[in-house]
């Protein structure tokens, strides 16, 4: 990434304690504590680069949707969709060593997926049933506070978002419509990245780049605004090993 980029993902900062003008950072529009929540979404995407690719059919627009906070904390799935030129799945986390270790455990799963497809049903011994002892609220109050515990881990995973304008790096995974001779066209599988910058912790809109190798894009601009706050579950394209 250039350097103009990465100080503007690393140096958006909103200061601590009392402003020059005398009131708190945090009462600002959209300040506090980062909830993650609050960007799961539809957002209608925008920029040159992609709009050029809507310019031949009417009435169609590019959707980039944050789905839900992954399993580990501190990451978000999504989904990227332009039409039939580019429909991608998407890992979104507020460090690229983050983001890393998701695009990791993503392809682990989709490894087992592969491996355990068409396998016959492992057998279960269900024959337990009579062994209960008066326990069964005391395991559903355990599995509610794991619930709840685990529900905590990921909205302090983005703590370090809170008093600043919320940022992710992004990875997408996607197959991409490549014009061959005449008329004729062909998908190809590509994996890029790029990062978003929302404006506020209430994550109205957001602006970024986006790279893509096909279409010959290196970190074009970007621009995004939530159209809804709720996003289909789970997300449509799944992320696959490569």
């Amino acid at each position: 990434m250039d350097d103009w980029q990465e100080a503007a993902f690393n140096n958006r900062r909103i200061p601590h304690g009392r402003s020059k003008k005398g009131g708190k950072a945090g009462s600002r529009k959209g300040a506090g504590t980062f909830d993650p929540k609050q960007a799961l979404g539809t957002y209608e995407l925008s920029g040159n680069a992609v709009e050029r690719l809507l310019s031949d059919t009417a009435g169609q627009k590019a959707t980039f949707d944050i789905h839900e906070v992954t399993e580990t904390p501190g990451g978000l799935t999504g989904s990227l969709v332009i039409r039939d030129k580019l429909r991608a799945a998407l890992l979104l986390a507020g460090s690229r060593k983050m983001l890393s270790r998701l695009v990791e455990e993503a392809e682990e799963e989709a490894v087992e997926a592969a491996e355990s497809e068409g396998a016959s049903p492992s057998g279960r011994d269900d024959g337990n049933e009579d062994s209960q002892d008066g326990s069964d609220n005391d395991d559903v109050g355990s599995v509610e506070e794991a619930r709840d515990r685990r529900a905590n881990e990921r909205i302090q995973a983005f703590e370090k978002n809170s008093f600043r304008s919320p940022k992710f790096w992004l990875q997408w995974q996607g197959d991409i419509s490549v014009s061959t001779d005449g008329n004729n066209s062909e998908e190809v599988c590509e994996r890029n990245q790029g990062y978003i910058i929302f404006s506020g912790n209430d994550c109205k809109d957001f602006q970024g780049t986006l790279s893509c190798k096909e279409y010959g894009w290196k970190d074009v601009a970007i621009r995004g605004r939530k159209v809804t706050s709720k996003a289909s579950r789970p997300p449509p394209f799944l992320w696959s090993a490569v």
